[in-house]
């Protein structure tokens, strides 16, 4: 499948990516990065998903006590900023899964006009809200 085929796919048919999702993926590289710094690259799904589960088990200060831990072991490798800092962006990326449907109500809420092909429903989504903003501004 071509790259202009996978990005109409994603709803996104210029071929590159936006800015969020560049993002996000740096993120995903940071944390798979990190995953292997801890050892936890070879382990199966269902343990790391375990792990997982028992850390959400944890008190507030058990976990601040744990992040203590690994902060240090960042800060002792030197990749501790770069993971701080792709994890404060990841934190204002939100992901939202809308239907079709719902795209199109946001569009024509907006003022603009939802196109037929659901693969263009991104594309004039940001359109209508730069359009929308710049009629704020």
């Amino acid at each position: 499948m071509s790259n202009s085929t996978n990005a109409i796919q994603n709803g996104n048919d210029n071929g590159h990516h936006s800015h969020e999702q560049g993002l996000r993926v740096h993120h995903l590289a940071n944390l798979g990065g990190l995953i292997a710094l801890a050892g936890l690259d070879l382990e199966p799904p269902g343990f790391l998903l375990s792990v997982a589960e028992e850390a959400r088990k944890l008190r507030a200060e058990e976990r601040a006590q744990v992040a203590k831990i690994g902060r240090t072991k960042l800060d002792e490798r030197a990749t501790g900023k770069r993971a701080w800092k792709s994890w404060q962006r990841a934190r204002d990326l939100h992901a939202i899964t809308l239907s079709t449907t719902q795209l199109r109500d946001i569009i024509e809420a907006l003022g603009g006009q939802a196109p037929e092909s659901p693969a263009h429903l991104m594309l004039a989504l940001s359109q209508a809200l730069t359009e929308a903003t710049d009629e704020t501004t």
